[in-house]
């Protein structure tokens, strides 16, 4: 996904970082704030009930296609998940065959991805020149924010496995993610988390800490607030209303559906901040995170080679079933398994 970026010179403190977007797994939970593992899921060797989603746009599908070759060639030939792929219902024309071979496809509603008619017009164009990011952009951060999940295209499936288009997997993957965490009793699965800046979310964290303020009762209390909080006092900070950017790390991981969440992203969608500033869904998902699991509910994956829009990876580099390019433009290739 395209990213612009306006810095301001009168910015002290400028974070010369985005939120990398990567691949995610998560259970749709249940709806309320429990946070115990659903005794639904049993560890057998039947495939689990998931699926793998992406949110395509018409200017990516060169990046989709390679994309998804990739995720069969690694390992979906052989696991065979499901795909169902979002585009918004005036772009479907542009699919090609090739694409349309591949997957389910679903539409975006006009309510999960237009501008809402009652913010302040002024205050969103301000925001695009002050800022930058498209509007198409700011739409799909609000969409994997709190829209996603709703979509009767995904309502069938227990766990879902987000992809983005320009993303590459330089390892052979020869297990189950899904079912590893599965076998874990975790919620979620992640490979790699960044930092995303304050300059284009300057009032996110304050915004947050209202929201636990108001809503405390809703919050386990084993909840892993160190996920983003810096410190115990910037927990304390946040669940009194008054933590703000300097009390937070940011994380990137994807959110599911209950009352604690669906609460915690409307009370965001109605400030504005998705068009008015430009929150990410990443951290919004990692303070959703944060204020429902347990730290042992969460696991992160080493050893697939993942990559995106050519940033940064790690390299499991002890492993025969991985391919890498190093910084100095070297390559060595380790045979499949």
């Amino acid at each position: 996904m395209a990213l612009s970026s306006v810095f301001a010179a009168t910015r002290i403190r400028v974070l010369a970082f985005f939120c990398l977007v990567f691949f995610a797994l998560s259970y749709l939970l249940f709806t309320h704030t429990s946070i115990s593992y659903p005794t639904s899921f049993v560890k057998s060797t039947a495939r689990p009930n998931g699926v793998i989603f992406m949110l395509l746009a018409p200017n990516r599908l060169i990046q989709a296609t390679q994309a998804l070759m990739n995720v069969e060639d690694r390992f979906n030939r052989r696991l065979k998940y499901p795909y169902v792929l979002f585009t918004a219902e005036n772009e479907v024309s542009a699919l090609t065959d090739e694409i349309k071979a591949k997957a389910t496809f679903a539409t975006t509603t006009k309510e999960s991805w237009d501008v809402p008619t009652n913010l302040d017009k002024a205050r969103v164009d301000a925001s695009l020149q002050n800022i930058g990011f498209t509007l198409g952009y700011r739409s799909m951060c609000r969409y994997y924010s709190g829209f996603f999940w709703r979509h009767p295209a995904l309502a069938p499936y227990d766990w879902l496995w987000r992809l983005d288009t320009d993303i590459e997997f330089h390892c052979d993957v020869p297990y189950d993610p899904i079912q590893r965490l599965i076998e874990s009793n975790a919620l979620y699965g992640f490979i790699q988390v960044n930092d995303d800046a304050d300059w284009v979310q300057p009032s996110l964290a304050s915004n947050v800490s209202h929201f636990m303020s108001q809503n405390r009762d809703l919050i386990p209390r084993d909840a892993n607030h160190g996920f983003v909080w810096n410190d115990a006092a910037s927990v304390e900070r946040a669940l009194r209303g008054t933590a703000g950017n300097d009390d937070w790390t940011r994380k990137c991981m994807y959110c599911w559906e209950g009352t604690l969440y669906t609460k915690f992203f409307e009370y965001l969608d109605k400030a504005g901040g998705f068009f008015y500033e430009r929150w990410g869904d990443s951290p919004i998902h990692s303070f959703g995170l944060a204020m429902s699991l347990r730290k042992d509910q969460a696991v992160q994956f080493h050893d697939l080679g993942y990559q995106h829009q050519g940033w940064s990876y790690e390299c499991a580099q002890e492993l025969d079933r991985c391919a890498y390019f190093d910084h100095q433009g070297n390559s060595w290739f380790s045979p499949r398994v």
